[in-house]
């Protein structure tokens, strides 16, 4: 054999099939392309002479037979569908380039609004499929039950004469309403409230063990009073009571008093009962509140003014007089109430005051045979320099009560020189007049300035006073507290200055003639508060 290499002809590695007579020339090329080419065209051959079924001739019965139903294949197809697009729209896809990518080939990088950032949150997407599914499934809900419920079934002719039955049986004549906060029942839940609690609301600024141990109505007097009389409203401790037994020797009319008793102290207690049922003057005029308060002084805990607040609720009367301890009334006054009935009534359902003057002796040694019964006798003592007028913060014979006016008046008169601390002894209105304000131990005048804002007149009657009998007792308010006092109404006055304001002009009468009180007690206050509301009234 020889040694050089044997060179093979090159032949295309095409595999394509030609036919063409041109590539004949070719020798090894053509013989495998073929024999390729035979053995394809006899699989061809083959092919073609297999039989084929004749399919149309099946009726479409026997078609279904050899075809898979369609529902078996669909309904897994539909739910997996369903899956897909719910875990599509659950997870958002993205843009296909990066962010910087993405803006570079858009001309730029844009960043995302905080609308797109919500919209491709998962979280606000679950909450809103959840929101569809619910929203769907109650819908369904109600339409199944709207189509599946007679129409009738509520308004039968039967159905509603038995709710008439049980509505007429309920609410018969012997029914109280009562309030409720179930439409099924008819209890009230302030029924099963405890007594502290309602006592502690309505008097919130007092001490909860103190508003707890008040028992309205410890002892309740055997008259009855007519609504349109007048009644005392007072309070009394165990050094004042002989002061509420005096004064039944003078006001033969009804009277509210709370009486203050320390907490531990039942042997003062049980002398009280004793006396007042063996009392005629108590028992049949009197109507006492017991209010067991720790401490034997008064307090913070429950102070005066929470107690006027609990006389007054508990008065059995329209109209009620405020009347401090050691105050007597000197005239007959109950006489004078009656007699001018008319006029005094349509004063006080206004709003109106009526003022009593008080005097006080200055010899404390004065006892009952000294006190004047007529305004005559009390001229004749104020000439005598035996007696004063009290106006408390005034100078003797001083004060906005006018001691000359009221010794020439034969009719009403309004003061006209009102001051803050003004607290003359006065009859009012149980339900128009504000409350006193429980923030102070002992302010008469703060009960009164608040009225006295509103725009209501202080009318002092010509012919009844009031006297001051001589204390035994020194006064329960310390230095110490009066000086709190002091500071606490001074912060008081500006407060009720810019309250009452508001109150005048929210009812539309800050330009009406009711407002001239507050625009002379309180100009500069609202001058600095009120943004311009001071002007002439209209």
């Amino acid at each position: 054999m020889s040694d050089l290499p044997t060179v093979r002809p090159k032949h295309s590695r095409s595999t394509s099939i030609t036919t063409s007579k041109k590539t004949t020339s070719h020798q090894r090329k053509p013989s495998l392309n073929v024999q390729q080419q035979q053995q394809q065209q006899q699989q061809q051959q083959q092919i073609l002479q297999t039989p084929k079924p004749e399919l149309k001739r099946h009726s479409s019965s026997r078609a279904s037979l050899n075809i898979a139903p369609p529902t078996t294949s669909n309904l897994p197809r539909f739910v997996n569908s369903i899956i897909l697009r719910v875990h599509s729209f659950l997870n958002p896809s993205g843009p296909l380039l990066p962010h910087s990518k993405h803006g570079n080939a858009f001309g730029g990088t844009a960043k995302p609004s905080l609308l797109s950032k919500l919209a491709q949150s998962r979280f606000i997407r679950f909450a809103a499929l959840f929101y569809v599914i619910f929203s769907v499934f109650l819908s369904l809900n109600h339409t199944w039950k709207y189509l599946t419920s007679s129409p009738n079934s509520n308004n039968s002719p039967i159905r509603l004469q038995q709710t008439d039955a049980a509505l007429d049986e309920q609410f018969n004549d012997d029914w109280v309403p009562q309030r409720t906060y179930d439409q099924d029942d008819t209890y009230s839940l302030m029924n099963q409230m405890t007594h502290g609690l309602k006592m502690s609301k309505l008097f919130s600024k007092s001490y909860y063990d103190a508003a707890k141990n008040i028992q309205p109505f410890w002892k309740k007097a055997s008259n009855v009073p007519e609504k349109d009389e007048v009644s005392i409203i007072t309070t009394a401790n165990a050094d004042t009571w002989e002061d509420l037994k005096r004064l039944t020797i003078y006001w033969e009319g009804p009277i509210s008093a709370i009486v203050h008793i320390e907490e531990d102290d039942e042997s003062t207690v049980e002398k009280i009962k004793q006396e007042y049922e063996n009392t005629p003057e108590l028992y049949r005029n009197v109507d006492l509140h017991l209010a067991q308060i720790p401490g034997e002084k008064l307090s913070v805990l429950f102070p005066r003014n929470a107690e006027r607040n609990l006389a007054r609720l508990l008065a059995q009367t329209d109209y009620i007089m405020d009347l401090p301890h050691g105050v007597i009334p000197a005239t007959d006054l109950r006489r004078t109430l009656e007699s001018n009935k008319e006029r005094i009534d349509s004063l006080l359902l206004a709003g109106d005051l009526l003022a009593l003057p008080t005097f006080n002796f200055k010899n404390r040694k004065a006892t009952r045979d000294d006190v004047p019964y007529d305004k005559s006798q009390l001229i004749l003592k104020l000439s005598e320099d035996k007696m004063v007028l009290d106006d408390k913060h005034w100078k003797e014979n001083e004060g906005p009560t006018d001691l000359e006016r009221w010794m020439d008046a034969e009719f009403l008169y309004a003061v006209e020189k009102y001051e803050f601390h003004y607290e003359p002894v006065i009859i009012e209105s149980k339900t128009i007049q504000p409350w006193c304000s429980e923030r102070f131990l002992d302010s008469r005048a703060a009960c009164i300035f608040s009225s006295y804002l509103q725009g209501n007149e202080i009318w002092v009657l010509p012919d009844d006073f009031m006297v001051q009998m001589p204390l035994e007792v020194d006064s329960e308010v310390t230095d110490f507290d009066n000086v709190v006092e002091n500071r606490i109404y001074a912060k008081f006055y500006w407060e009720q200055c810019v309250h009452h304001a508001r109150q005048l002009d929210a009812l539309g009468l800050w330009k009406s003639p009711r407002s001239q009180h507050i625009r002379n007690q309180c100009s500069r206050v609202i001058q600095n508060w009120g943004k311009g509301l001071i002007g002439k009234p209209e």
